[in-house]
């Protein structure tokens, strides 16, 4: 794993989750904060915590925040501070910027200004939640592209004892079976006889449509 120099600038709950995050899975970290209290919280865990206003640009050259990776708005309450910092960081070519959203709209006027990448928290995980009392047996999906998903699930009972080759899943619902998770082992599937066991997870590629159509219902 390459270690990033990551900044994450506002330490509520989101922001200082994941600064530690971060940290803990061997990042260079720098958090940023107006609140003393919170940076007095996590000034152990991260490589440098700072009190300081990032809508100032003196403070932005000064942390030097154009070598960072990526910088994290966490913040999502002013949206004026966020702007101004955006429209600051982009002046300097901060290499990726990635804004902390509340609303559709929100997000909207901080991609228009230049944010390369913002999150909906609150509306991620509410999707997610959805998806797991819907479908039970999905593991987890990501989006590939606005046509295809990758989705980990578990193999539906009416798969058990039969090989890749007797469902023909490619030809019929145009689904791509990449890797198959037995016993905590996780491989690539290469050849279409293997036969699928009870408690098996496989990763697959298609539709999000077709999937929860013929592995999850």
């Amino acid at each position: 794993m390459k270690k990033k120099d990551v900044a994450v600038i506002g330490l509520g709950t989101f922001g200082y989750e994941l600064a530690l995050q971060l940290a803990q899975n061997g990042h260079h970290v720098l958090a940023i904060d107006t609140d003393d209290k919170k940076i007095n919280q996590i000034k152990d865990e991260v490589d440098v915590a700072l009190t300081a206003d990032i809508t100032d640009p003196d403070v932005l050259k000064k942390v030097q925040i154009d070598q960072f990776n990526y910088v994290i708005l966490a913040m999502s309450s002013n949206l004026e501070s966020i702007i101004l910092s955006i429209v600051h960081m982009k002046k300097m070519k901060v290499p990726y910027i990635i804004g902390k959203a509340n609303t559709p709209i929100q997000k909207e006027v901080l991609l228009k200004i230049g944010a390369d990448e913002v999150i909906l928290p609150e509306v991620s995980t509410a999707i997610r939640l959805a998806d797991k009392i819907t479908h039970p047996d999905m593991i987890e999906k990501f989006a590939i592209n606005e046509n295809n998903t990758l989705m980990e699930v578990v193999v539906p009972e009416r798969f058990h004892g039969k090989t890749l080759k007797d469902l023909d899943l490619r030809k019929k619902y145009g689904l791509n079976v990449i890797m198959i998770s037995r016993n905590n082992k996780t491989d690539v599937v290469s050849k279409p006889d293997i036969v699928f066991q009870k408690g098996d997870k496989i990763f697959v590629i298609g539709t999000e449509k077709q999937i929860q159509k013929n592995l999850l219902n």
